[in-house]
């Protein structure tokens, strides 16, 4: 009888704990790991700038791709036939440990582990927003992905500044001065 009743417990006490999940705090003490991780996925639509893809580890260990081909959000891209499959810079740092941490701590504060459960992105062109931001993170035993982009300001902001703190981008290439002869000639002429 005595089985029976911590079988009969059991029973009841399961469905409980898929529920804690649910109640766990997003806002925790970011404990050094290198198994963590935090991956930014920056992409501009209007094509004045170009895309940014960035990775911090746990270990310190920060890669940053930028540019305008698929491969820098996508490394299993194949479409070599595109104009812009050759526009990707790749940039690697090496932190402290304790850095890394720091800045995985201020995700966590910003809200990136918050549960959302209805996507705030419409898709709405009409809100003149031409950067999207995504994010995914696996920080101790939580784990999130932004299938839509980000639209909370203040996990947003700070996406974006920690993308600040390690891309930079490129300043963009002047057009070379005119050697045209002509032109230098009739500049060099006085007027009566």
């Amino acid at each position: 009888m005595r089985k029976l009743g911590y079988i009969f417990l059991t029973m009841l006490a399961t469905p409980l704990v898929g529920c804690l999940r649910q109640w766990e705090d997003p806002y925790f003490i970011v404990k050094p790991s290198g198994l963590n991780s935090v991956t930014i996925r920056q992409y501009d639509t209007s094509g004045r700038q170009p895309n940014v893809h960035l990775r911090i580890d746990g270990n310190g260990l920060v890669n940053v791709k930028d540019g305008t081909s698929a491969l820098v959000g996508n490394p299993f891209a194949n479409n070599t036939k595109n104009e812009h499959w050759g526009d990707i810079r790749e940039s690697r740092f090496t932190l402290p440990e304790d850095d890394a941490t720091m800045i995985f701590q201020s995700l966590v504060d910003s809200g990136i582990f918050v549960k959302r459960t209805k996507s705030l992105f419409s898709g709405d062109p009409a809100t003149n927003e031409t950067c999207f931001v995504f994010a995914s993170a696996k920080i101790g035993t939580k784990s999130t992905d932004s299938p839509d982009p980000v639209t909370d300001p203040q996990l947003l902001d700070a996406l974006k500044m920690t993308v600040k703190m390690f891309y930079h981008p490129r300043p963009a290439q002047k057009k070379p001065i005119s050697t045209n002869s002509q032109s230098h000639s009739q500049s060099n002429e006085r007027i009566p």
